[in-house]
């Protein structure tokens, strides 16, 4: 067996190429063993073949960064005693990379490389069907050889090796229900997406028997905060830079420094080992100069292709856009008359804003969804606001642009008056409103006469709100949506900020706004309406 004696931080016996990879000492007495590194790597060939597109059904020829940055030191790396120094791997990779057919090799490699009696390989993920994509594809793998299908048997929830009685399955999110589980290998995805590392701690705790079990944690990056993968991304931070020593763990990380041009192709192909293989540079352009000048968008493609993990909150609208976006005059209401609209309706608090918004579909050949917006303020709070923000609120009253309601808090009366009003001019399919505190306004609606059944009540969670809200801004980039120029929703729509989840998700964040986004948010809602009754929005049927 040949091996080498190492003298020096792993790190240096990398080319300058390589990421921030195992940037600390070896524990004393370690070993490089090369043969066992170069069977490693040949058993992805030899017996794996790629799944998806233009490579599926060719063996799996690794690529030198994953051979020498992933798999040779994880499987090449002995302590003393000759089992594995490494006994977890944290990976950081962009999109588009590879990463999840390489998680599934290494399932495959994990269960059958070290002829383990009883292994329990498992795949971890926020849910089910997530851990599933890794699972399939390994599952795929194993039917398409003809070597492996002689000792292992895919069925629709495990791979199963008679001969060994090993395992490799699939786990929901959840850590409840996993008793009993003697895990010897795990690789569990897209980390950014976990809530919290219970289903982690349960399933790590499960391998206190095994001599040398391996935990493989790969992912993308996401949103900056307390989540599980936030937390394993700041400890792998702290052990690539040598402020925590951790002998028994592999991080590599490949992503874009903080302060690097995001829009530069050199600071792509840093961030992107894969680049020209399974991810374009054409690709890459592309989103790019869809992301520029567009908050949100820069931040996706930075999270998902320069694995830089983003702030939860950014600005929104690209108001040159949205100024674009004016086709027609908001006071024109007359040419609508008699059309079908949806509507959203945001109470907002019973002192300030209540915003009321219609959404026209289009007709003939028109490309455009007309909007009217309906704005209320109570009268006695008028004065206040306009010192407040200097907004000039009476003028708005003047044009028609915003109505004022008897007293000190709105009133929910006047509101439903004006839905009636409306009734009698267009076509309402149905009007969607923020079901928090509305009970009050439901039950007079029906009340004075409007039909029950067409009123929806519509969450502010990022369930009901990323659907609608990214068929919004795109329709706003696409120049689809006429506002008609409303000067109270393009003060609003210049306010909005974006909150993210770790999913990419996204909703319009009130709380971080600069100023009142009410109007933006009924729009949203007359979205979501539309999207549940209607396909021709281009997105597809929201589930309400």
């Amino acid at each position: 067996m040949q091996t080498e004696t190492l003298h020096k931080p792993a790190a240096d016996l990398l080319p300058p190429i390589a990421p921030a990879a195992n940037s600390r000492d070896i524990r004393e007495g370690g070993w490089f063993d090369e043969r066992t590194a170069q069977l490693a790597c040949d058993f992805f060939p030899k017996f794996l073949r790629f799944t998806k597109d233009r490579w599926a059904g060719k063996p799996f020829v690794l690529e030198e960064w994953q051979k020498r940055d992933i798999i040779r030191p994880l499987f090449g790396w002995k302590r003393a005693n000759g089992t594995r120094l490494y006994r977890r791997a944290i990976i950081f990779l962009p999109r588009k990379n590879g990463k999840t057919e390489l998680a599934a090799g290494i399932a495959l490699l994990l269960m059958f490389f070290d002829g383990l009696f009883g292994a329990e390989v498992y795949a971890l993920a926020s849910t089910e069907s997530q851990a599933r994509i890794v699972f399939d594809k390994a599952s795929a793998m194993v039917g398409m050889n003809a070597e492996l299908m002689k000792v292992a048997e895919p069925f629709k929830d495990k791979i199963y090796c008679a001969q060994t009685q090993s395992k490799f399955e699939p786990l929901d999110g959840k850590a409840r229900g996993k008793h009993g589980l003697n895990a010897s290998g795990i690789v569990a995805d897209e980390l950014h997406e976990w809530r919290n590392g219970d289903l982690y701690t349960f399933i790590h705790q499960s391998e206190a028997s095994r001599e040398q079990p391996v935990e493989v944690l790969i992912s993308t990056a996401g949103v900056r905060g307390s989540n599980f993968g936030w937390e394993i991304w700041e400890e792998a931070m702290k052990i690539r830079d040598r402020k925590v020593e951790d002998p028994e763990t592999l991080v590599v990380i490949y992503a874009a420094g903080p302060d690097e041009d995001w829009t530069a192709e050199e600071t792509w192909r840093k961030a992107n080992p894969n680049l020209g293989v399974s991810v374009s540079l054409d690709y890459l352009r592309s989103e790019c100069r869809a992301a520029m000048g567009n908050p949100r968008r820069e931040n996706d493609f930075r999270r998902y292709h320069l694995n830089q993990w983003v702030g939860q909150a950014s600005r929104w609208l690209q108001m040159h856009k949205w100024d674009a976006c004016a086709v027609s005059n908001w006071k024109d209401e007359d040419s609508l008359v008699g059309r079908p609209c949806f509507g959203g309706l945001d109470l907002s608090s019973n002192n300030d804003f209540t915003a009321l918004a219609w959404a026209f579909p289009p007709q003939g050949d028109e490309k455009s969804w007309r909007r009217i917006y309906r704005y209320f303020i109570p009268e006695e709070r008028v004065a206040e606001r306009a010192s407040q923000t200097g907004l000039p609120l009476e003028r708005w009253i003047r044009e028609g642009a915003l109505q004022v309601t008897p007293g000190n808090s709105i009133d929910y009366a006047f509101i439903v008056d004006q839905i009636l009003k409306d009734s009698e001019r267009f076509d309402i399919t149905m009007v969607g409103v923020d079901r928090w505190n509305c009970l009050h306004f439901t039950n007079l609606a029906e009340s004075m006469g409007f039909p029950i059944e067409k009123i929806v009540k519509v969450g502010q969670g990022f369930a009901s709100m990323s659907e609608p809200s990214k068929s919004y801004d795109s329709a706003v980039a696409d120049g689809i949506l006429d506002h008609g120029a409303h000067p109270i929703t393009r003060w609003m729509a210049d306010n909005v900020m974006i909150l993210t989840d770790p999913a990419g998700n996204i909703k319009p964040a009130k709380n971080k706004s600069a100023e009142k986004i009410d109007g933006i948010v009924a729009d949203i809602i007359a979205q979501f309406v539309a999207l549940s009754v209607d396909t021709t929005v281009g997105v597809g049927v929201v589930e309400i």
